[in-house]
């Protein structure tokens, strides 16, 4: 080989290797753009979706405060209903003791009609 074969050859290795460099940071710059760019746009998806989310959260957080509430009325009526419950059974039983007292009357009043008879 002689000086301008190898000068030639060093040229075309240089012009080969500045075009590998050059064309490796276009489509890095162009891949990277579009991975930006992508990024971005699934992020922005995904932030929507985390606020839906967490509006849904502190919606079901707030339920357990509501169901608190209601347990805590129905434990209410219940106990209303239990205190009325008692109230009419103590009723009932005064109403038997009296019937059985006016029951035990009239049995007297008839024993003496039948003494009176005979």
């Amino acid at each position: 080989m002689n000086d301008k074969e190898e000068r030639e050859l060093i040229i075309g290795a240089k012009k080969t290797f500045v075009n590998w460099i050059v064309t490796f940071f276009c489509a890095s710059a162009i891949g990277l753009t579009a991975f930006y760019f992508n990024t971005n746009y699934v992020i922005a998806q995904n932030s929507s979706g985390i606020k839906e989310i967490k509006e849904d959260v502190k919606k079901v957080t707030t339920v357990p405060v509501l169901n608190q509430n209601k347990i805590k009325n129905i434990e209410k009526d219940v106990a209303r209903i239990e205190k009325a419950q008692k109230e009419n059974h103590n009723e009932t039983r005064e109403t038997q003791k009296e019937m059985r007292k006016e029951m035990q009357k009239i049995l007297e009043v008839l024993y003496q009609i039948r003494q009176q008879n005979n």
